[in-house]
């Protein structure tokens, strides 16, 4: 059997778990897996091994707008921008997948936030060729500024969302509902909680990594090269808009960390290389979730896949969203509540002074681990589908 594998390669969280559903079907069954994911996530997917279609090439919304708003963005990230932009390509993307399914014979269609997918199944645009199961982490969209535009596109998105249901013939929720916002999706829609209970099969979040495989984190630490006996602080700042401040206001708040933790190790994987001596800076790490074990504390961007795994490492941490991105700002928020592990800090909010006040704080409190998957639940529904199709 051979299925078709759509995915937005906004963040790599996304393709990350997909690859550990993936590797968990191939375990299961004689199944070949075509991957459609539009740049920069392709060359990600493609770079380890996996078959990414040239049509991919063809994809012009999904990480490849995000880049060129971004270009014209700072930490404040408007991700209505994003949507919108990325909104008037579904139809185009919609119809080069059209192209890459069309002398091809796919048992099954997976979309992971592939939303031109969703709206074209949704909207039909064109038959579907297969069963799709479409896979999320968030339900709906919400303005953060006090803009009419933004207000009014959410709403009238909103309304296309609550309709999306008759899209997939499986609708998937990473995570649970008490965590979804239990408030309407705009004026006369239903509640984003509600929808979600009625349309979505819940499963557990995924981590791409096999928690049982992690030693303990003294050996880690020596694996990694990190000192063992003393506190070690990590902070990671991604490459997306002016990343340059980012970085100095966690510098500053790891400098006045300094004081309470003098003989502390800090570490900054960042694209900035800054010139505290104090500071152990890189600029990539592939095994990320490695540090995230190893450390006693962690300042971090508020995307899904790292959040995720930290809350799964029981590692505890700040979650710093981008300014106004309601997914890792407004929903996240309700996620970390739910968990009880992290906490989300903007940056416009708070001073260095504040955020190292609130780091001080949560380490002395009690740390939590959330109850994730290895992609096995999602690898069941698929097989599950494709034995009754």
């Amino acid at each position: 059997m051979r299925i078709l594998w759509a995915v937005s390669s906004v963040g790599k969280g996304h393709i990350m778990r997909d690859m550990a559903i993936v590797r968990q079907l191939q375990a299961m069954a004689d199944i070949e897996v075509d991957w459609l994911v539009p740049d920069p996530g392709g060359e990600f997917t493609s770079n380890r091994g996996y078959n990414v279609l040239d049509d991919s090439k063809r994809l012009s919304g999904s990480g490849n707008v995000y880049a060129q708003v971004f270009d014209v963005s700072t930490n404040e990230f408007n991700l209505m921008r994003y949507i919108k932009a990325d909104s008037k390509l579904h139809r185009h993307d919609f119809l080069v997948s059209r192209e890459a399914w069309k002398d091809k014979t796919y048992s099954m269609i997976v979309g992971d936030e592939a939303f031109w997918l969703l709206t074209g199944f949704a909207s039909r645009w064109a038959a579907k060729p297969a069963p799709f199961i479409f896979m999320t982490d968030f339900i709906g969209v919400k303005s953060l500024q006090p803009d009419i535009s933004d207000d009014l596109f959410a709403w009238y998105n909103n309304i296309k969302f609550a309709m999306s249901f008759m899209g997939p013939d499986i609708y998937i929720y990473f995570g649970d509902a008490a965590e979804i916002p239990d408030e309407p999706m705009g004026f006369l829609l239903p509640k984003r909680r509600a929808w979600a209970q009625r349309h979505c099969r819940f499963v557990r979040p995924i981590v791409g990594f096999e928690m049982n495989s992690l030693p303990d984190k003294t050996t880690l630490r020596k694996q990694l090269k990190l000192p063992v006996d003393t506190v070690l602080f990590l902070a990671t700042i991604g490459p997306e808009g002016d990343y340059k401040k980012r970085t100095g206001h966690i510098e500053s708040v790891l400098e006045i960390l300094k004081a309470d933790y003098p003989v502390a190790h800090f570490m900054m994987i960042s694209p900035e290389i800054g010139e505290k001596d104090w500071i152990q800076y890189c600029r990539y790490q592939d095994e990320l979730y490695k540090y995230f074990a190893a450390a006693d504390f962690v300042l971090t961007q508020s995307g899904y896949g790292k959040v995720t795994e930290l809350s799964a490492l029981g590692t505890p941490f700040l979650a710093i969203p981008l300014g106004f991105h309601f997914e890792q700002e407004y929903m996240m928020a309700y996620r970390l509540d739910h968990y009880g592990t992290g906490r989300i800090v903007t940056l416009r909010d708070n001073t260095p002074q504040a955020i190292a006040a609130i780091v001080l704080q949560s380490m002395v409190q009690k740390t939590r681990r959330i109850s994730i998957d290895n992609g096995t639940e999602v690898a069941h529904l698929i097989l599950e589908k494709l034995t009754k199709t």
